[in-house]
């Protein structure tokens, strides 16, 4: 039995749009996960301001500093996974409407032509 190219390739596009999906989810986790490690880490540099001796707080707020930075980069860097994830999904979304636009009008043709055949053989009949 042969299979019919066009519902493979409409089979073939759902599944990019369905794995398009589960990507743009992972980074949306991932970057709540890294905004949360951010705040976090701002949270600790004024707790420990508040709370610690200066010559201990002095000796703990570059090392400090640098978490805080190096978790306002990765939130940078997964808001631009996110994003990307983003246009990936529309392009999937694009491609899986392109080949159902493409189905729903090659069912219109049959159905157009399935008609004229009756109302031929109608006609047919009638003479």
């Amino acid at each position: 039995m042969r299979r019919d190219p066009l519902l493979v390739l409409a089979r073939l596009r759902a599944m990019e749009r369905d794995t398009a999906r589960r990507t743009l989810a992972a980074a949306q986790g991932a970057r709540e996960a890294a905004e949360t490690i951010e705040r976090k880490a701002g949270a600790a540099l004024l707790a420990e301001a508040a709370a610690a001796v200066p010559a201990d707080y002095a000796a703990w707020l570059p090392a400090a500093r640098r978490a805080r930075v190096r978790a306002s980069e990765v939130v940078r860097r997964t808001e631009a996974e996110v994003e990307a994830a983003r246009v990936v999904l529309v392009e999937a979304r694009a491609a899986a409407a392109a080949v159902d636009a493409l189905l729903a009008t090659r069912r219109q043709a049959a159905r157009r032509a399935r008609l004229a055949a009756e109302q031929t053989l109608l006609d047919d009949v009638r003479r």
